[in-house]
């Protein structure tokens, strides 16, 4: 193999892994204006202001609320959507038994918790009741 070869190979082996490693970069997920989207360790989560994820829940049947007063309160709660909101790809709007405009992901309603603002509590919080489950794209 020549010089020149081995400088084409080298040069197409480097512009390869360039390829690979901008491949590898995945665009963030769309989100509403009332969702954060985090990165970590290569993966995207949604979230609050504050990193704390949010959630969904067991009791939600499709896109029917079935976490209704009952089981949301002051620490859980609706992530409402505005009334200028538009869906779009994965997220919807659904209508809670008030007639409150609710963020839906993949048509399963979405949550926030309040009573916290450390990401691991609340991770922790969410495992204990066995029906909330942090969202992921």
């Amino acid at each position: 193999m020549t010089y020149g070869m081995k400088l084409l190979a080298g040069a197409a082996l480097a512009v390869g892994m360039i390829g690979t490693a901008l491949a590898a970069v995945a665009e963030p997920p769309w989100s509403p204006a009332q969702v954060s989207v985090f990165e970590q360790g290569g993966k995207y989560s949604f979230g609050n202001d504050y990193g704390i994820p949010f959630f969904t829940n067991d009791r939600d049947k499709g896109d029917k609320v079935g976490c209704g007063d009952d089981c949301v309160g002051i620490t859980w709660l609706p992530v409402y959507a505005r009334e200028s909101a538009m869906p779009q790809g994965n997220w919807s709007i659904i209508l809670r038994p008030d007639k409150a405009a609710q963020w839906a992901y993949k048509g399963k309603p979405v949550y926030n918790y309040f009573a916290s603002q450390n990401r691991e509590e609340v991770v922790g919080i969410a495992k204990e009741d066995g029906h909330w489950h942090p969202l992921e794209p």
